[in-house]
């Protein structure tokens, strides 16, 4: 019994001595040999990322391998030929196969039948298929609205006319002459614009319509409209030429001038008469027609006179003072205009033809006296009525009404020549080439 009472307690003392190491080791930090032993055998291991490599463990059998200022500088870079583990695995269905682009094969036994078709009865009637309906064009809408009396078409215009030539320029476009394609024998010109989506070029060119289809005896008269795509086609009577056309060969003489401007006052009374005002007056927009009636063109840059108008716009020889100077004007600057053009009538050239400067006709336009005549010997009442249409102050300016009243009363009191329509026809006949 001794011994085993013995036994017993050196059993126990050994217990506790090892005990007591063990407690001994983990208050002592400075025991790495101890401490490396402890973190290899952890019962608990560092969880690894899946699919991350197994990089070599820093410590290997208790010593470093690398020191920790080596471990920042070498950073891991992959190889050439690494694959990317697949992590995923069948968690995505796989893409299925291309789709085949070819038609299906013509079967002959699924052919029904090879007879044609026919209605269930003599009387039936197939129905017609409702027209193709054009999307609205509200530019078209107000068009057809302002010159009701015009035919308007949307075809292709080169399907209905031919023999295209240009015979001229306007503010908005190109002048050509053509023909019908059913009628070679009827030939008219054809004024083509550009349809800009700009809101005020628009109203020009409603504004030049509105005038053209007004139908009076001494205005371009319109025959009809085409549109197409972003182009219109204005189609007008083709005159025999312009007045400038004449200038070309020689100088009008005053009975002939008298009657041209006669012809352009009546224009321009009805234009006055209509709140609007042409603002390019010249020889080049005065046609001269084959029996000698004269009519008023291009109106490309026709204004409303109520509205307040100070653009510099126009011809600059042929410009008013006012319109130089940029200030508010009226109908009066088509008088200043046509004094002009009188003069360039009898001269065959316009005053100040020579000053090619434009800053410096300008200048003198607006600050110097009135022009008159150089190169002609006209009477004097004809020199005193270009003097009136010239006079610098716009107020005190006729208007066309009493210009005509004047020169029909000059012309009654033989003061004034003045031909008939006939007899500026024949004068055309002997000065222009033949066609």
């Amino acid at each position: 019994m001794q011994t085993i009472t013995q036994k017993r307690t050196s059993n126990k003392l050994q217990h506790s001595s090892k005990m007591a190491t063990l407690q001994k080791s983990k208050s002592e930090p400075n025991c790495t040999t101890t401490n490396a032993s402890f973190r290899t055998t952890s019962i608990h291991p560092k969880r690894k990322s899946t699919g991350n490599l197994r990089r070599q463990s820093s410590f290997s059998d208790g010593k470093f391998t690398h020191s920790a200022s080596n471990a920042h500088k070498n950073v891991w870079r992959s190889p050439g030929c690494y694959e990317v583990p697949d992590i995923l695995g069948n968690a995505y269905l796989k893409p299925e196969s291309p789709v085949a682009m070819t038609l299906r094969p013509i079967d002959p036994a699924k052919q029904v039948t090879k007879r044609p078709w026919y209605p269930p009865s003599p009387h039936y009637q197939i129905p017609q298929l409702p027209p193709l309906a054009r999307a609205e064009n509200k530019f078209e809408v107000k068009m057809r609205k302002i010159i009701p009396k015009v035919s308007v078409r949307t075809s292709d215009p080169r399907q209905r006319y031919t023999g295209f030539k240009e015979i001229g320029t306007g503010v908005n476009g190109a002048v050509v002459k053509a023909s019908f394609r059913k009628q070679p024998n009827v030939q008219l010109a054809i004024k083509r614009c550009k349809l800009d989506p700009d809101r005020e070029y628009r109203a020009a060119i409603l504004r030049e319509l509105r005038i053209m289809a007004s139908g009076h005896p001494n205005l371009i008269k319109l025959r009809e409209v085409t549109m197409c795509r972003d182009d219109i086609w204005m189609a007008m009577d083709l005159m025999r030429c312009s007045v400038f056309a004449i200038l070309c060969q020689r100088g009008i003489p005053e009975g002939y001038t008298v009657h041209i401007a006669c012809e352009t006052l009546k224009a321009l009374i009805y234009l006055h008469g209509k709140g609007l005002l042409h603002r390019d007056l010249k020889c080049e927009n005065l046609l001269l027609g084959w029996d000698g009636q004269i009519k008023l063109a291009d109106f490309g840059l026709a204004a409303r006179v109520d509205r307040r108008n100070r653009d510099r716009l126009g011809t600059t020889k042929w410009m008013a003072p006012e319109v130089i100077r940029e200030d508010y004007y009226n109908e009066k600057i088509d008088l200043w205009s046509l004094g002009i053009t009188i003069i360039e009538m009898m001269d065959r050239v316009p005053p100040h033809y020579l000053i090619k400067d434009e800053e410096e006709l300008f200048d003198i336009i607006a600050t110097e006296p009135s022009p008159t005549f150089t190169y002609s010997h006209p009477s004097m009442y004809m020199r005193g009525l270009v003097a009136w249409l010239l006079d610098e102050e716009a107020s005190t300016r006729p208007t066309a009404k009493d210009v005509l009243m004047e020169i029909d009363a000059h012309i009654k009191s033989d003061l004034l020549p003045c031909s008939t329509p006939h007899e500026l026809a024949r004068f055309a006949n002997q000065v222009l080439p033949p066609c």
